[in-house]
């Protein structure tokens, strides 16, 4: 599977109740983009665990993922989304926000 697949598969998990499993699919798809070395998929994948973790109020391992998301710049924009969203989560994470 690529790192997309892996994506909208966990997002079907999810949908499904299962969150275990799409926490494992989301996981697959950070491996996918790594393998594919491909920055923009890495960072879209790390971002999805991130939110995923941050939504299951497990803040201390959503860190890593959201934290290398913000350190990802592109020229691009390509990213820019998921980099501004990773900062709002850290700063609610932090309580800089409100959750």
């Amino acid at each position: 599977m690529n790192v997309q697949q892996h994506l909208l598969r966990a997002r079907d998990l999810l949908a499904r109740g299962q969150p275990e499993m799409a926490e494992s699919a989301l996981s697959d798809a950070i491996d996918a983009s790594v393998a594919a070395e491909d920055i923009v998929l890495l960072t879209q994948a790390r971002f999805a665990l991130g939110e995923f973790l941050f939504q299951q109020q497990r803040d201390d391992e959503a860190l890593p993922y959201l934290q290398a998301v913000v350190r990802t710049e592109r020229v691009d924009g390509s990213v820019d989304a998921e980099v501004k969203a990773s900062a709002r989560m850290l700063r609610q994470i932090r309580g800089i926000e409100p959750r």
